[in-house]
């Protein structure tokens, strides 16, 4: 799987890649629908969801609002939540978990991961034999 793109920086100065171009187990990210969504009325402005989020870099930040911005919704991880887990203000949101389930079982994403994994274990066999 090649590198995604390199895109710029954020105001942290994380490399941000384009993540929306590839694709999630052989399924275009763009059709997967899957990112957060900030209720702007809940949010308190921590930063928490900007600064956690750094793998994928979904959000930039308003410094003036002090607030984020989902500036990359297919940038997300299909079924990451990890910055609605961690607001404090219960501000975000995901689509429904039926969502990513429902694809992952149309594009028999399981199937995948499993051959995946058995393959570490041919390689990690085959270390173990040198």
């Amino acid at each position: 799987m090649a590198k995604p793109r390199l895109i710029g920086t954020d105001l942290l100065g994380r490399e941000i890649y384009d993540h929306a171009a590839g694709d999630w187990f052989g399924v275009p990210r763009h059709e997967v629908y899957w990112g957060p969504t900030v209720d702007a009325a809940a949010c308190i402005g921590c930063g928490m969801c900007y600064v956690s989020c750094s793998g994928r870099v979904v959000y930039d930040w308003d410094v003036l609002a002090n607030r984020p911005i989902v500036a990359r919704f297919d940038n997300c991880s299909p079924g990451c939540t990890t910055c609605a887990n961690l607001c404090p203000a219960d501000a975000i949101t995901f689509p429904a978990v039926a969502t990513i389930r429902a694809v992952r079982d149309q594009h028999q994403v399981v199937a995948q991961a499993r051959r995946k994994v058995a393959a570490l274990k041919s390689v990690a066999e085959a270390a173990n034999d040198n």
